[in-house]
Parts: C-alpha cells; structure tokens; sequence
C-alpha cells in the first residue's frame, strides 16, 4: 500500500542536517543561551541588521518533487518547509496542533475542524477539503489494511475519520502526526473521483499505479503556487532556495524576517557553519565552541524520541542463554560507547525498559522503574563473570568458553557511518578484554537490507519506530522496535525470540518462581496501538517493558536529544514560553515565525 510518509525520523536523520542533526556531546555540553521570541514581528523601529535567515536542509530542489505517493523523488524533507503540518508530537507525551481550530476524540471518530483565513501561495483558499481528499485516497489504496473505516468531509470545515477500532483519544490523534497539507483539491480530486469510481482493487490499483507516476516538479510547485508555508518560494536551483515572506500568512505578523535562503544538504555543511555563513546549525558542543563563531549560540535542547541498540541473536546459542546476555550487558561500559558516538548529543540509558526514559512516569512510573533488574551501566566484569559461570561458562586462557568446550565469539554487524562504527568497535574491544571473541562487519549503503538478513550475533539499529514520544514508538514488531516472531506462525522468529515468553510475576524478580506470566510478545506488540484506554497502554507497556528488562532482546545503550544553535548577533530566537519540546525545535521554531531580525 502506498500511503504518506508519517516522517519517521527512526529511519535517519532526515535530510534537516545542519539544522538540528544531533551531535555528540553528552550531558556536560548542554548549557547554552536561549532567546526571548516574538509574537509581533520582533523589535519596532530601525532597519535590520540582517534581513535574510540562512540554514541548510533537505535535498537539492532540482532532484525531488511534490507528489508524496510517488516516493521514488518525494522531497520528504524538503516539502515541510513549504507546507503546513496538521499535528505535532511533544516531548510530555502530548499531540497538539497550532493549525487546526479543534482536534477531538470521541469514541472511535477523530473530528478536525480546520480554520478559515488560510490560503496556498496562489491566493486559493486552504482547506478541509485539501485534507480530505489525502486521506481519502489513502485509504482507498487499501481499504482492507486501512486503519479508517471511512473518511468524511462533515462540513466545510471538518473532516471526521472513523477508525476501525477503538483507540485512546491520543493514539488517534497521533495519526496525524506526520501529516501536512500537501495535496490541493484540484490536483489530486480527480484522482479521487475515479478512486470512488472504482468497481473493485483491481480499478483501485490501476488508478494507484497512475497516482504513483505522477510527478509535482517544483517548478510547478513554484510557478502555480502550491504550497502555504509561512516562506514562498522565489527561486531554486541546485546550490539554494531563495523564499520571501507570504504576507497573507497567519503567522506573517510574527516575524520581521522578510527572507530566508535555504541551501541543500552537502559536503560543504560544517564549512558553511565554522566560517559564519548560517544563521541556524546544529547544537555546538562545549568542545567544538573554539570551531564556531561567536555569533551562533545554542538556544534549546530536548530529550528526543530517539535511541539507539544493539539486538541479540538469541539463534546463536551462547546468545541463546539469558544469564549470557546479562553478562554481556555487564561487561560493557554504556558511557564510553555513548561517548564515541560524536555526532550526537546523547546520554547512556540507565534501565533497559525498551523505553526512552523522558515517558517511564507517564506510562511507567517510578515505582515500576525502581523495581527492574538494575544492570550495570558501567563495565563491572565481576557481575559479568557471575553470570557466565551461572550459565555454566569457564575462562580458559583468558576466553570463555561453553560447558560444550565452545569459544564464545559473536560476529556484531553495524553501520560504516562513525557515529555507529565508533560505538560498535569500542563495545567489540570491552568484550575481547572481558574475554569473548568479536568480529565487526561495518556496511555501508545497503545496511537495512543486510539487518533485515538477519545473519549476525549482536546487530545496531535505531531503536524507536514512529516520531513520537509513546511506547508504541519502541514496542513495534519490526526491527526499529523489537522483532519477535510473525503473528500467527509457529516457532521462533528471525532473531529467536520465541512465540511465548515467560516473566516473573514480582516486577523485577531474576528468575521465574513457580508458573509466572507467560504471552506471546508480538501480540502483544501489535495489541498495543489498539489500546482503549490509558490505563490499558500503561498495564501492556508494563508487561512488554518487564519481558524486555528480563529477557535482553537488546541492549539499549544511548537515549537522544536534539538541539540547535543560532546567530544571536542578528536574530531573536524563541524561549521557554514557547512549546518548542518537539521534533526539529529549530526547523519548527522558524516554520512559525517566532525568529525575529534585530534592528539597528
């Protein structure tokens, strides 16, 4: 089914490098300035100081386009800074729209009512309608694997989507996260008509497969005015964008910057930044600060949604022994793998719950949290070495070795960029010295494909699989989340996690004391999203959390932040009394128009 990318970020960075791309620092580098933002344009009298905002970001505008069912040169990142989001995802666990008048839940319908006022560059009306059509073609692509049972235009201002089952109110609202308005009515309508004409898939999948081939260059996307972001495009090239304020823009009053250049992601990123040519690059560690000029200052950090893990292969039968896998967890040092991650800002996890550790209250609770197997953080080869021996493991020479007389060695498969190559091969040198055999194979562009052969003992991977900050972003069954076997089939899956699994009935117990709670993991999983309730997401992101402290079908070993910089010298950039806890801080913070020009 071809649907609209929800904006993933598990999957990379994104195209928004410079920008906000996480760089490593840790928690010792996360002082810096914030400014104090602007609802009305920023300060009143003289002429400013500087009248463009320059950052770079997204693909070269001359190799995408605009239609986002044709993903083959979909400009995924390059869209948002022409369009307008219809939800965010906040780091308290909130989903919120600054567009839309009203987003409510009731029951299993979803009801958007979208404001009036709002119009595309070409001076058409923005409205429910615009999104209407998207969703409708969406879910007539695959209306079987549609998680709506119908899409409505209720009025001319609302569009109601009924949902197949009951979900929470903030699970249904996290549909929408990752959505813009993208698809103007006269564009996509016929394509509509014709969806609704259809007799059967077959009908449906030939209109898809047109739909797939259309293209939206971006000269068309210009010279027809289709986009309604805060920013018109002037002009594009394959060195830059040039965009001028859309004066009848909502937002247009907050800002007094009447310019902003964008220039695509390259090799010339970090020169560009070091020598004074942005007004906005990722946050500066306190190691690089000599690197950069004085004029860009950090203005904001949050903890993001992202982590990171390496997965265990319970196929290998060392890996196979739980006690193996907690001595492996003990021997390792989670700060100084975290450390050797420099391109990011991140700090290493402390609990392995399979969660990012900013939403254990929220669907956790401390009192949950404190009662998990506490394992090391930092390298403690003597826990480490009570585990082997538990499982009836011996060091011979130095190496240990099975109650069969086997070697312990692990082949561990990572990524050739350095911000996980680096990591990987300092894990791989604290196991030698604990005394397992190691062998990294580091692969380039065709890393996901080679994850997904499965044919590795420990293996990295992102761990969080939607942008948000919800236990269904980590307890997936895929390999961003926790791969256990395919629902319905017998045995084990590819990583040997069984269909059933046993846990301890006391919450942190080591080993299972009479029956236990036994489930099957990946239903579980996929039961998740359909929670009803609140209460019914904290009691089955608990069990999953428990399985995953006391089973390891991974070792979580670093938790993300993200933050930007900006050129104080000319810009006023926002502070804390506006909501920036949210995907890309910076991106969205210039997307609103809460960065202002000072004046002279």
């Amino acid at each position: 089914m071809a649907t609209i990318l929800a904006g993933c970020a598990s999957v990379s960075n994104g195209d928004d490098s410079s920008g906000e791309q996480s760089t490593m620092g840790g928690g010792s580098d996360s002082t810096g300035t914030t400014g104090t933002g602007s609802e009305d344009g920023g300060s009143d009298g003289g002429s400013l100081v500087e009248p463009r905002f320059d950052f770079v970001g997204g693909r070269t505008p001359t190799d995408v386009q605009m239609n986002p069912w044709n993903l083959a040169n979909f400009g995924h990142t390059y869209h948002i800074y022409w369009t307008t989001p219809i939800a965010s995802a906040y780091a308290d666990g909130t989903i919120a729209s600054d567009y839309l008048e009203d987003m409510t839940a009731d029951g299993n319908e979803l009801a958007l009512t979208f404001p009036d006022g709002w119009t595309f560059w070409n001076g058409r009306d923005l409205t429910a309608e615009d999104f209407y059509v998207q969703m409708e073609i969406e879910r007539f692509q695959d209306p079987e694997a549609s998680q709506f049972e119908s899409v409505e235009l209720t009025d001319d201002s609302t569009v109601t989507l009924t949902f197949k089952a009951d979900v929470t109110p903030n699970l249904m609202k996290a549909a929408m996260v990752g959505k813009y308005q993208i698809t103007p009515r006269w564009i996509y309508n016929d394509y509509l008509t014709r969806y609704q004409e259809a007799s059967g898939s077959e009908d449906r999948s030939a209109v898809t497969e047109e739909l797939l081939q259309m293209t939206v260059p971006v000269e068309q996307f210009v010279d027809e005015g289709l986009g309604n972001g805060l920013y018109q495009i002037d002009s594009f090239g394959s060195a830059e964008t040039l965009a001028s304020k859309y004066e009848d823009h909502p937002y247009a009053d907050r800002t007094n910057v009447p310019e902003t250049r964008i220039i695509p992601v390259g090799d010339n990123t970090e020169s560009l930044a070091t020598n004074n040519e942005l007004d906005r690059v990722s946050w500066i560690r306190e190691r690089q600060r000599q690197q950069y000029p004085e004029d860009l200052q950090n203005q904001q950090q949050i903890k993001w949604f992202r982590t990171q893990k390496f997965i265990l292969n319970w196929t290998n039968p060392h890996l196979a022994n739980r006690s193996v896998r907690r001595a492996i967890i003990s021997a390792i040092d989670l700060p100084s793998i975290t450390a050797a991650a420099r391109r990011y800002i991140a700090e290493p996890t402390q609990v392995q719950t399979g969660l990012r550790s900013s939403i254990h209250d929220q669907y956790l609770g401390s009192d949950f949290v404190d009662q998990l197997i506490d394992y090391p953080v930092e390298t403690d080869t003597e826990t480490a070495a009570s585990y082997m021996e538990q499982a009836g493991y011996s060091q011979q020479n130095g190496t240990w070795t099975s109650p069969d007389g086997e070697t312990v060695s692990l082949d561990i498969l990572t990524r050739t960029q350095t911000g996980q190559a680096q990591p990987t091969q300092v894990m791989s040198d604290q196991l030698n010295t604990f005394g397992i055999e190691t062998n990294v194979n580091a692969v380039g562009e065709n890393y996901y494909t080679k994850l997904q052969e499965w044919d590795f003992d420990m293996g990295w991977v992102w761990h969080v699989a939607r942008a948000l900050w919800h236990p269904v972003a980590y307890f997936s069954n895929d390999f961003y989340g926790v791969k256990a076997d395919d629902v319905g089939s017998d045995g084990p899956g590819p990583t040997g996690v069984p269909d059933t699994v046993t846990i301890p009935e006391e919450v942190g117990a080591k080993e299972v004391s009479g029956s236990g709670v036994e489930f099957n993991p990946a239903e579980l999983m996929n039961e998740l999203p359909s929670s009803t309730s609140q209460d019914q997401v904290v009691e089955r992101t608990r069990t999953l959390s428990q399985w995953f402290n006391y089973d390891l079908p991974a070792i979580v070993y670093m938790q993300e932040n993200t933050g930007y910089a900006g050129d104080s010298a000319h810009f006023t950039f926002p502070g804390d009394d506006k909501k920036l806890d949210t995907n890309y801080p910076g991106r969205v913070a210039w997307m609103k128009g809460w960065i202002s020009g000072q004046t002279e």
